[in-house]
């Protein structure tokens, strides 16, 4: 049986980096595909994430979160991460507080992921329509570390890598 895999992006491609994510997601549509991948970009507006969501076995929620950290960095966190900071990550963004509502009604309703993945970028430039050069980078890093969360799904699995279209795909590598 193929995994059911979700991956999520919010931000606002209008604010510079905000919209970090739509470029990570266009990257990843087209080089990933495979009937069991859903690939969303839901600007500033997770409101309804939880259907998407739901009962899935994988989802990526790809974003920016500035943590006061070095522009262009990334920050991976599972959803243990993702619960043990929620209020504070919840204050930063008003997306991300809808994000909990979303996470919170599939959880209730018995269908939350199996495994969540938070890939957030630090963003330099908030304004304007440009992504940085920091994050410009930041977003390669983070399209290779979906591909191995993808990659790593399909081998759990015992799928080949072709089912998910990954056949010929650069080699993922580790972010320092």
């Amino acid at each position: 049986m193929m995994k059911k895999i979700t991956i999520l992006g919010l931000g606002d491609v209008l604010q510079g980096d905000r919209g970090a994510a739509c470029y990570v997601l266009e990257t990843v549509a087209n080089e990933i595909s495979g009937e069991n991948i859903h690939i969303s970009y839901l600007g500033d507006n997770p409101a309804f994430a939880g259907g998407l969501l739901y009962k899935t076995d994988l989802a990526i929620i790809v974003g920016t979160l500035s943590l006061s950290g070095i522009p262009g960095s990334l920050h991976v966190w599972n959803g243990r991460v993702f619960r043990q900071h929620a209020a504070w990550v919840a204050g930063e963004d008003p997306a991300i507080d809808r994000l909990l509502s979303a996470l919170a009604r599939a959880d209730l309703a018995g269908g939350l992921a199996r495994k969540l993945v938070f890939i957030w970028i630090e963003p330099e430039n908030t304004n304007g329509y440009e992504i940085s050069k920091p994050v410009r980078g930041a977003i390669a890093m983070a399209v290779r570390r979906v591909r191995r969360e993808l990659l790593a799904m399909e081998l759990k699995g015992g799928h080949e890598q072709a089912a998910m279209g990954l056949a010929g795909a650069e080699p993922i590598q580790m972010e320092a």
